[in-house]
């Protein structure tokens, strides 16, 4: 049964990112940029070295990356992402970065061969964070570097759960968000001492968050998404600070049908940085 799930789950990442393979490139190609330089710069991404961005998308980290590491790898499940961020890295002239198909459960590389691993916005998709974060920590050297950002959820586990269902009726490749103090109790299992851990707010518009998942108004998802966030307004009760947007505020773009005038609505999503050293 396990593996059935597993392989389930697998299959629904592949089906999400390669319908969103556009709008989802395009949206984290661009306003992604500085998280991973953001990122790069916490864990000392450094010209001597080798890394491997885990679960690379279109190539979201290892772009940046290697614009000051000595080689870096993207490796993915969904073969769309793949040929975006070939693309993307031909367009850009990058030759120092390769991409590769496979799992970020079970990583091609032999143990302490790399200095740095990364990751970016994956775990919540994998139903086994830990195993990822042990094989990131397997094939770092004694002394690398580990580094994950993804979305959080609060310590209260109501607010987690509410959170988590949410991101589930947005994209049914969710599994789940974790916390905080679940991140680092992770790393600390792993063998990785957390040198920098940071959280950071992004406001965002609604409308939009859907329509990179591939959703619109009048769509089952985007409907069942947005009732369960409206409902989470008074006392914010899922911790993505939602409100609706002003009739006359200008938001991101929206794929809402001109007899659809239903407010925006205004919500933040939440980030952690965390920069390890494998001990």
């Amino acid at each position: 049964m396990a593996i059935l799930d597993e392989q389930r789950q697998k299959d629904l990442v592949r089906d999400r990112f390669t319908r969103t393979a556009e709008v989802f490139g395009n949206f984290v190609l661009k306003e992604r940029a500085a998280e991973a330089d953001k990122l790069a710069d916490f864990v000392e991404a450094a010209s001597g070295d080798r890394a491997v961005d885990i679960a690379c998308g279109p190539g979201t980290l290892a772009l940046r990356f290697a614009r000051r590491v000595r080689w870096v790898c993207g490796f993915d499940l969904t073969q769309a992402m793949l040929v975006r961020a070939r693309g993307a890295a031909k367009s850009e002239s990058i030759a120092n970065v390769d991409f590769s198909l496979g799992d970020a459960q079970s990583l091609p590389f032999a143990g302490e061969s790399l200095d740095l691993a990364v990751t970016s916005y994956s775990l919540h998709h994998i139903p086994d964070p830990a195993r990822v974060i042990r094989e990131m920590a397997r094939v770092t050297r004694r002394g690398g570097r580990v580094g994950v950002l993804d979305i959080r959820v609060p310590e209260n586990s109501r607010a987690a759960e509410i959170s988590n269902q949410i991101e589930r009726f947005r994209d049914a490749s969710h599994t789940r968000t974790l916390a905080r103090s679940e991140f680092e109790k992770l790393f600390a299992a792993a063998g990785l001492r957390i040198a920098h851990a940071e959280i950071e707010e992004h406001p965002r518009s609604f409308d939009h968050w859907m329509s990179v998942a591939g959703w619109r108004r009048g769509d089952q998802a985007y409907e069942n998404t947005r009732r369960l966030m409206e409902s989470t307004i008074p006392g914010d009760a899922a911790d993505f600070h939602p409100q609706f947007a002003p009739a006359n505020s200008a938001t991101a773009p929206s794929a809402a049908p001109a007899a659809d005038d239903r407010p925006d609505i205004r919500m933040v999503n939440t980030s952690l940085y965390i920069a390890a050293r494998k001990i």
